[in-house]
């Protein structure tokens, strides 16, 4: 079957958004945004999308399910920057402090190109909804990025503003798709969870923060979407930040809540959610008879030194170089020095707890996912005429699997 690929998606298209446009003065219609075209051969290719995103983003594996409590104490110094957080060493990050101006040009190049794309095609609504469903979650976390990154250094996350303005960057009107004036909020609760009824598109969205669900290092993409959704909600639900420990309540991460309407019978709903995704260790907190709380939550910004330009200790904020250093299970971070001229301490320690954790795991042999897909095939000792046969077998062949 022919597919056609919408390539609108390049770094060299520059837009600027409508300045000093006030929520007042343009009435944003999100029904619009509520037709698909489930038979549509369209695919939006967002391979761009990916190769940034493996540029910026620090590979953190699942951590075992014990919360970090202690933290570095340096000698000669009480100051100390470095995050406090339970989850500190959970999810994956974004190396902000070292983003050079070709990717802080390219995040936003993406971030315009996304939003100017659907008019280059005649709108959302002649893709599917997979397409679409894809389309939203990377045009949401782009822009996360894109602001965190205009507002670097920042802490907290649910405390930044839109970049400009004085409206919190979550209800800011900063966006622009089909003439829509549209905020990270109206594309989470009004487009996403209001056309879609499926609980995992909760972990599409990264919110910029240690308690969101992380951020991946590959767009989502229409034909692997529910395969994506499963691995990061699997990550999430068996992370604390997910699912915490608590002997008196399921203390569940607040994302759950802010996600209620995908969750009718809440409490029901999602100890039967949870369970799909739960390993052993996860099942056994989710299965005591003990109600459900929704108030984990780690609003601290998801990068690898807590916000914070300043080294740890008495001399002040010092010059930080940029380090490289690959994500795959083998390598490890290379060109890193822990002390003040190259890497703060609180970016090297998490660092540490990466390398470790990644030991552990390929000692164990669990470090990575992999998913496999059938392509279509034809069976060279069937005669050419054979179409249907073929047809058939390919059919009940591609079901998928993962592992």
């Amino acid at each position: 079957m022919r597919r056609t690929f919408l390539a609108g998606i390049a770094l060299i298209a520059v837009s600027t958004l409508p300045v000093g446009v006030t929520q007042a003065q343009t009435m944003t219609d999100l029904s619009v945004f509520s037709q698909a075209n489930d038979n549509s051969n369209m695919v939006i290719d967002h391979e761009g999308w990916s190769v940034i995103l493996r540029g910026i983003v620090l590979n953190v594996p699942p951590m075992d399910r014990m919360p970090e409590r202690d933290r570095l104490v340096l000698t000669g110094t009480r100051i100390n920057t470095a995050s406090t957080s339970r989850y500190r060493h959970e999810g994956n990050r974004v190396v902000y402090h070292v983003l050079n101006d070709e990717y802080r040009d390219a995040i936003t190049y993406m971030r315009e190109d996304l939003e100017a794309l659907p008019d280059q095609f005649g709108g959302l609504a002649r893709l599917s909804r997979d397409e679409q469903l894809a389309y939203w979650f990377n045009l949401y976390n782009v822009t996360i990025i894109e602001q965190t990154m205009l507002n670097y250094p920042v802490h907290w996350i649910n405390r930044m503003e839109a970049h400009g303005t004085d409206d919190n960057v979550f209800e800011a009107k900063i966006l622009t798709v089909e003439g829509q004036r549209l905020s990270l909020n109206d594309i989470r609760h009004g487009i996403v969870y209001a056309n879609w009824d499926d609980p995992r598109v909760m972990y599409g969205f990264f919110n910029g923060s240690v308690g969101s669900p992380e951020l991946r290092r590959s767009a989502y993409t229409g034909d692997a979407i529910w395969q994506q959704l499963d691995s990061t909600a699997r990550e999430f639900v068996n992370s604390l930040r997910g699912v915490e420990v608590n002997n008196r309540e399921l203390r569940v991460s607040e994302a759950y809540d802010e996600a209620r309407v995908l969750f009718p019978d809440f409490e029901a709903d999602l100890r039967t959610h949870l369970r799909q995704y739960a390993n052993d260790e996860t099942a056994e907190q989710i299965d005591i008879d003990r109600p459900v709380s929704a108030q984990v939550s780690d609003w601290q910004i998801a990068d690898m030194i807590n916000g914070s330009r300043r080294c740890t200790g008495v001399a002040g904020p010092s010059t930080m170089s940029s380090f490289a250093f690959d994500s795959g299970p083998q390598d490890q971070p290379t060109g890193v020095v822990a002390n003040c001229a190259s890497l703060p301490p609180n970016a090297a320690i998490l660092l540490t707890a990466v390398r470790a954790r990644r030991i552990e795991l390929i000692n164990e042999g669990r470090y990575g996912e992999v998913f496999t897909n059938d392509l279509p095939t034809i069976d060279p000792d069937l005669p050419a005429g054979n179409a249907e046969v073929n047809a058939e077998d390919n059919d009940e062949d591609n079901d998928g699997e993962s592992n």
